[in-house]
Protein backbone atom coordinates (compact mmCIF):
# COMPACT_ATOMS: atom_id res chain seq x y z
CA UNK A 1 0.00 0.00 0.00
CA UNK A 2 1.37 3.42 -0.98
CA UNK A 3 0.29 6.31 1.22
CA UNK A 4 -0.41 9.77 -0.16
CA UNK A 5 1.90 11.65 2.16
CA UNK A 6 4.85 9.42 1.39
CA UNK A 7 4.17 9.75 -2.34
CA UNK A 8 4.07 13.53 -1.97
CA UNK A 9 7.55 13.36 -0.50
CA UNK A 10 8.74 11.11 -3.29
CA UNK A 11 8.91 8.02 -1.06
CA UNK A 12 7.08 4.77 -1.81
CA UNK A 13 6.61 2.22 0.99
CA UNK A 14 5.01 -1.18 0.93
CA UNK A 15 2.77 -2.05 3.87
CA UNK A 16 5.31 -4.32 5.58
CA UNK A 17 8.06 -1.71 5.50
CA UNK A 18 5.66 0.97 6.69
CA UNK A 19 4.49 -1.18 9.62
CA UNK A 20 8.08 -1.93 10.63
CA UNK A 21 8.92 1.77 10.65
CA UNK A 22 5.83 2.58 12.70
CA UNK A 23 6.86 -0.05 15.25
CA UNK A 24 10.42 1.30 15.31
CA UNK A 25 9.11 4.83 15.91
CA UNK A 26 6.81 3.75 18.74
CA UNK A 27 9.57 1.73 20.37
CA UNK A 28 11.87 4.70 20.00
CA UNK A 29 9.34 6.81 21.85
CA UNK A 30 9.09 4.26 24.67
CA UNK A 31 12.88 4.36 24.97
CA UNK A 32 12.76 8.15 25.25
CA UNK A 33 10.01 7.83 27.84
CA UNK A 34 12.27 5.63 29.97
CA UNK A 35 14.98 8.27 29.71
CA UNK A 36 12.48 10.93 30.76
CA UNK A 37 11.52 8.92 33.85
CA UNK A 38 15.21 8.80 34.80
CA UNK A 39 15.49 12.56 34.42
CA UNK A 40 12.45 13.05 36.65
CA UNK A 41 14.02 10.82 39.30
CA UNK A 42 17.24 12.83 39.20
CA UNK A 43 15.21 16.05 39.44
CA UNK A 44 13.11 14.88 42.39
CA UNK A 45 16.05 13.31 44.24
CA UNK A 46 18.03 16.54 43.92
CA UNK A 47 15.11 18.54 45.27
CA UNK A 48 14.80 16.27 48.31
CA UNK A 49 18.52 16.66 49.00
CA UNK A 50 18.23 20.43 48.62
CA UNK A 51 15.26 20.67 51.01
CA UNK A 52 17.14 18.48 53.51
CA UNK A 53 20.08 20.93 53.24
CA UNK A 54 22.38 18.19 52.01
CA UNK A 55 22.86 20.04 48.72
CA UNK A 56 23.77 23.66 48.12
CA UNK A 57 21.68 25.99 46.01
CA UNK A 58 24.43 26.06 43.38
CA UNK A 59 24.55 22.26 43.18
CA UNK A 60 20.77 22.08 42.90
CA UNK A 61 20.74 24.75 40.18
CA UNK A 62 23.35 22.78 38.23
CA UNK A 63 21.26 19.61 38.30
CA UNK A 64 18.15 21.59 37.31
CA UNK A 65 20.02 22.95 34.30
CA UNK A 66 21.24 19.49 33.27
CA UNK A 67 17.74 18.01 33.63
CA UNK A 68 16.21 20.88 31.68
CA UNK A 69 18.67 20.36 28.83
CA UNK A 70 17.81 16.66 28.88
CA UNK A 71 14.09 17.39 28.68
CA UNK A 72 14.63 19.75 25.74
CA UNK A 73 16.71 17.21 23.82
CA UNK A 74 14.10 14.51 24.40
CA UNK A 75 11.30 16.82 23.28
CA UNK A 76 13.11 17.55 20.01
CA UNK A 77 13.66 13.86 19.32
CA UNK A 78 10.09 12.96 20.25
CA UNK A 79 8.73 15.71 18.01
CA UNK A 80 10.74 14.23 15.14
CA UNK A 81 9.25 10.79 15.84
CA UNK A 82 5.76 12.26 15.91
CA UNK A 83 6.43 14.05 12.64
CA UNK A 84 7.72 10.85 11.05
CA UNK A 85 4.54 9.06 12.06
CA UNK A 86 2.45 11.85 10.59
CA UNK A 87 1.02 13.74 13.53
CA UNK A 88 -0.84 17.03 13.44
CA UNK A 89 2.40 18.98 13.70
CA UNK A 90 4.26 16.95 11.09
CA UNK A 91 3.88 19.25 8.09
CA UNK A 92 6.18 22.10 9.14
CA UNK A 93 8.55 19.74 10.92
CA UNK A 94 8.95 17.51 7.89
CA UNK A 95 9.59 20.52 5.66
CA UNK A 96 12.48 21.42 7.95
CA UNK A 97 13.78 17.85 8.13
CA UNK A 98 13.18 16.80 4.52
CA UNK A 99 16.18 16.21 2.22
CA UNK A 100 16.90 18.71 -0.58
CA UNK A 101 14.65 18.48 -3.64
CA UNK A 102 17.67 17.40 -5.69
CA UNK A 103 17.42 13.97 -4.07
CA UNK A 104 16.10 11.25 -6.36
CA UNK A 105 13.84 8.87 -4.45
CA UNK A 106 13.57 5.18 -5.23
CA UNK A 107 11.38 2.36 -3.98
CA UNK A 108 13.99 1.87 -1.25
CA UNK A 109 13.23 4.61 1.31
CA UNK A 110 16.81 4.46 2.60
CA UNK A 111 18.33 5.24 -0.78
CA UNK A 112 18.71 8.42 -2.85
CA UNK A 113 21.17 9.84 -5.36
CA UNK A 114 23.78 11.14 -2.96
CA UNK A 115 21.27 12.40 -0.37
CA UNK A 116 19.98 10.88 2.88
CA UNK A 117 16.32 10.61 3.93
CA UNK A 118 17.18 10.75 7.60
CA UNK A 119 17.67 13.76 9.83
CA UNK A 120 20.52 14.35 12.26
CA UNK A 121 18.79 12.16 14.87
CA UNK A 122 18.67 9.20 12.50
CA UNK A 123 14.89 9.52 12.08
CA UNK A 124 13.33 9.22 8.64
CA UNK A 125 12.39 12.70 7.39
CA UNK A 126 9.16 11.72 5.65
CA UNK A 127 5.72 10.95 6.99
CA UNK A 128 4.43 7.43 7.45
CA UNK A 129 0.93 8.90 7.23
CA UNK A 130 -0.15 7.24 10.47
CA UNK A 131 -1.81 10.04 12.47
CA UNK A 132 -3.50 7.58 14.82
CA UNK A 133 -0.11 6.40 16.07
CA UNK A 134 1.26 9.93 16.17
CA UNK A 135 -1.75 10.85 18.30
CA UNK A 136 -0.75 8.23 20.88
CA UNK A 137 2.55 10.04 21.33
CA UNK A 138 0.85 13.44 21.33
CA UNK A 139 -1.48 12.40 24.16
CA UNK A 140 1.46 11.31 26.31
CA UNK A 141 3.28 14.54 25.53
CA UNK A 142 0.33 16.64 26.68
CA UNK A 143 0.11 14.67 29.92
CA UNK A 144 3.85 15.03 30.44
CA UNK A 145 3.49 18.79 30.06
CA UNK A 146 0.89 18.78 32.85
CA UNK A 147 3.11 16.51 34.94
CA UNK A 148 6.08 18.86 34.67
CA UNK A 149 3.96 21.89 35.59
CA UNK A 150 2.55 20.07 38.62
CA UNK A 151 6.02 18.90 39.66
CA UNK A 152 7.41 22.43 39.62
CA UNK A 153 4.33 23.79 41.42
CA UNK A 154 4.59 21.08 44.06
CA UNK A 155 8.25 21.87 44.70
CA UNK A 156 7.37 25.55 45.07
CA UNK A 157 4.71 24.74 47.64
CA UNK A 158 7.07 22.48 49.58
CA UNK A 159 9.53 25.38 49.80
CA UNK A 160 6.73 27.70 50.94
CA UNK A 161 5.77 25.21 53.63
CA UNK A 162 9.36 24.83 54.79
CA UNK A 163 9.71 28.61 54.95
CA UNK A 164 6.58 28.80 57.11
CA UNK A 165 7.92 26.07 59.40
CA UNK A 166 11.13 28.07 59.83
CA UNK A 167 9.14 31.24 60.51
CA UNK A 168 6.98 29.49 63.11
CA UNK A 169 10.08 28.21 64.90
CA UNK A 170 11.57 31.70 64.87
CA UNK A 171 8.32 33.14 66.26
CA UNK A 172 8.23 30.56 69.06
CA UNK A 173 11.83 31.31 70.00
CA UNK A 174 11.05 35.04 70.07
CA UNK A 175 8.08 34.43 72.36
CA UNK A 176 10.19 32.30 74.71
CA UNK A 177 12.86 34.97 74.80
CA UNK A 178 10.25 37.63 75.60
CA UNK A 179 8.90 35.45 78.42
CA UNK A 180 12.41 35.06 79.86
CA UNK A 181 12.96 38.83 79.77
CA UNK A 182 9.68 39.45 81.58
CA UNK A 183 10.54 36.80 84.16
CA UNK A 184 13.93 38.38 84.88
CA UNK A 185 12.37 41.80 85.29
CA UNK A 186 9.84 40.44 87.78
CA UNK A 187 12.66 38.97 89.86
CA UNK A 188 14.53 42.29 89.83
CA UNK A 189 11.64 44.29 91.25
CA UNK A 190 8.44 42.79 92.54
CA UNK A 191 7.28 46.30 93.54
CA UNK A 192 7.01 47.23 89.85
CA UNK A 193 4.92 44.17 88.98
CA UNK A 194 1.76 46.14 88.27
CA UNK A 195 3.65 48.45 85.87
CA UNK A 196 5.21 45.47 84.08
CA UNK A 197 1.79 43.88 83.72
CA UNK A 198 0.26 46.96 82.14
CA UNK A 199 3.15 47.46 79.69
CA UNK A 200 3.12 43.81 78.68
CA UNK A 201 -0.62 43.90 78.04
CA UNK A 202 -0.24 47.00 75.88
CA UNK A 203 2.62 45.49 73.90
CA UNK A 204 0.98 42.20 73.03
CA UNK A 205 -2.61 43.22 72.34
CA UNK A 206 -4.12 45.38 69.65
CA UNK A 207 -6.95 47.87 70.08
CA UNK A 208 -9.55 45.10 69.92
CA UNK A 209 -7.82 42.96 72.51
CA UNK A 210 -6.51 40.37 70.02
CA UNK A 211 -3.01 38.95 70.19
CA UNK A 212 -1.26 39.46 66.83
CA UNK A 213 1.14 36.78 65.53
CA UNK A 214 4.75 37.36 66.47
CA UNK A 215 7.05 38.08 63.54
CA UNK A 216 4.19 38.20 61.04
CA UNK A 217 5.51 38.53 57.48
CA UNK A 218 5.13 41.78 55.59
CA UNK A 219 2.65 40.22 53.18
CA UNK A 220 0.29 39.47 56.04
CA UNK A 221 0.69 42.97 57.45
CA UNK A 222 -0.21 44.38 54.05
CA UNK A 223 -3.38 42.36 53.81
CA UNK A 224 -1.90 39.31 52.05
CA UNK A 225 -3.06 35.80 52.87
CA UNK A 226 -0.79 33.91 55.23
CA UNK A 227 -1.16 30.14 55.17
CA UNK A 228 -0.39 27.92 58.11
CA UNK A 229 1.96 24.97 57.83
CA UNK A 230 -1.08 22.69 57.81
CA UNK A 231 -2.64 24.63 54.94
CA UNK A 232 0.58 24.45 52.93
CA UNK A 233 0.75 20.72 53.61
CA UNK A 234 -2.81 20.33 52.33
CA UNK A 235 -1.80 22.04 49.08
CA UNK A 236 1.26 19.79 48.80
CA UNK A 237 -0.90 16.69 49.36
CA UNK A 238 -3.42 17.85 46.76
CA UNK A 239 -0.61 18.42 44.29
CA UNK A 240 0.78 14.93 44.96
CA UNK A 241 -2.66 13.38 44.37
CA UNK A 242 -2.97 15.26 41.07
CA UNK A 243 0.49 14.07 40.03
CA UNK A 244 -0.39 10.47 40.85
CA UNK A 245 -3.50 10.79 38.70
CA UNK A 246 -1.47 12.14 35.77
CA UNK A 247 1.07 9.32 36.13
CA UNK A 248 -1.75 6.76 35.99
CA UNK A 249 -3.07 8.36 32.80
CA UNK A 250 0.41 8.33 31.27
CA UNK A 251 0.83 4.64 32.12
CA UNK A 252 -2.52 3.91 30.48
CA UNK A 253 -1.39 5.70 27.31
CA UNK A 254 1.91 3.82 27.31
CA UNK A 255 -0.05 0.58 27.58
CA UNK A 256 -2.02 1.67 24.50
CA UNK A 257 1.26 2.16 22.64
CA UNK A 258 2.47 -1.29 23.69
CA UNK A 259 -0.80 -2.74 22.44
CA UNK A 260 -0.46 -0.89 19.12
CA UNK A 261 3.03 -2.35 18.70
CA UNK A 262 1.73 -5.84 19.46
CA UNK A 263 -0.94 -5.48 16.78
CA UNK A 264 1.56 -4.31 14.17
CA UNK A 265 4.06 -7.12 14.77
CA UNK A 266 1.47 -9.88 14.47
Amino acid sequence: MVNATATANGIHLDQETRSKEIVASLRGFLKHQTERVSLYKEFNDAFKEYVAKRMTQEEYATICRIVTEGFVELSIEILALEAHLGGHAHASTINALAPPTTATATNDPSASSGQSTTNTNGIRSYSLDSPEHAQLIREVQLLEKQKLALTVQGQKWVLEKEAQVAQDIKDQEAELQADRVVGNDEEDGEGAEWIESDVQATAVHDAEGRTPPQGAPAAAANGGVKLTVEEWQAKVDENRDSLNGIVEEINDKLADIQEAIAVLVL
